[in-house]
C-alpha cells in the first residue's frame, strides 16, 4: 500500500464540509487511496430534495462527528443521492465520503450489509488507532436509516427492530457516544410513557 511523503506544510483540511480538527495521525499513516478519496470527493454537504439525515460521533480530544444526508425514495425505499458533512480525523473524513459513493441505488438491506471491512478495503486502509472510525460510518447507515422510518415514515422503534436492533452495550454503541438515531428512540420512548408530546 503507498504512502504519501510526509512534509512540513501538510495542510489541514478545512471546507464547510470536511473538516480536520487535528493532525494526530501522520499523513504517512494514510493510504493513498484514503487520501484520493477525500480530495476527489463530490458529495459534501446536503443533496436537493433531502428527507433523511442521521449525526454519529464520538469524543476524542474534540468531537469526531460524521453527519449524512440522504435522499431516499418513499416507493422504493431506496437511496438517492446522498451528502455528508464530516468533523474530525481523515479517517472519518474518508468513512463518510465513502458511503456516499456506496448507498445511492441501495435498498436499506443492501446498505445495512455493508459492512467494516469493505469500507475498509475501499479507503486502503485506516491507521490502527482509527479504526473506530469504521464502526461510526457502518452505525450512520442504521442511524440515517432509522431517521426515515421514524421521523418520515412514523414507524415505532418495535417495527425498527424488526428490521435491526439497537443494543444498547454492544461495542458499536458504546464506540458510538452520539447518535441521533439514539436520540430518535429515547424521544419515541418517552413520548410513548407521555413524558413529552
Amino acid at each position: 500500500m503507498a504512502k504519501r511523503k510526509l512534509t512540513e506544510d501538510t495542510p489541514f483540511l478545512r471546507t464547510p464540509d470536511m473538516y480536520q480538527i487535528e493532525n494526530d495521525a501522520p499523513i504517512t499513516e494514510y493510504s493513498d487511496k484514503l487520501l484520493g478519496i477525500i480530495a476527489d470527493t463530490a458529495h459534501g454537504g446536503i443533496p436537493d430534495g433531502a428527507n433523511a439525515f442521521c449525526s454519529v460521533g464520538k469524543e476524542k480530544r474534540g468531537t469526531v462527528q460524521m453527519q449524512l444526508f440522504a435522499v431516499i425514495d418513499p416507493e422504493t425505499e431506496t437511496f438517492g443521492d446522498v451528502g455528508f458533512r464530516s468533523h474530525g480525523c481523515l479517517a472519518a473524513i474518508g468513512c463518510a465520503a465513502v458511503l456516499t459513493d456506496l448507498l445511492p441505488g441501495r435498498t436499506f438491506a443492501e446498505a445495512l450489509a455493508i459492512t467494516k471491512d469493505e469500507i475498509n478495503e475501499i479507503l486502503g486502509g485506516v491507521p490502527s488507532a482509527k479504526m473506530y472510525t469504521l464502526i461510526l460510518a457502518t452505525c450512520a447507515i442504521k442511524a440515517v436509516i432509522g431517521d426515515y422510518l421514524l421521523r418520515v415514515k412514523g414507524v415505532s422503534t418495535d417495527e425498527l427492530d424488526a428490521l435491526f436492533a439497537c443494543a444498547g452495550m454492544s461495542v458499536d454503541c458504546l464506540m458510538t457516544e452520539n447518535c441521533s438515531l439514539r436520540d430518535l428512540r429515547v424521544d419515541a420512548y418517552m413520548r410513548a410513557c407521555g413524558e413529552i408530546e
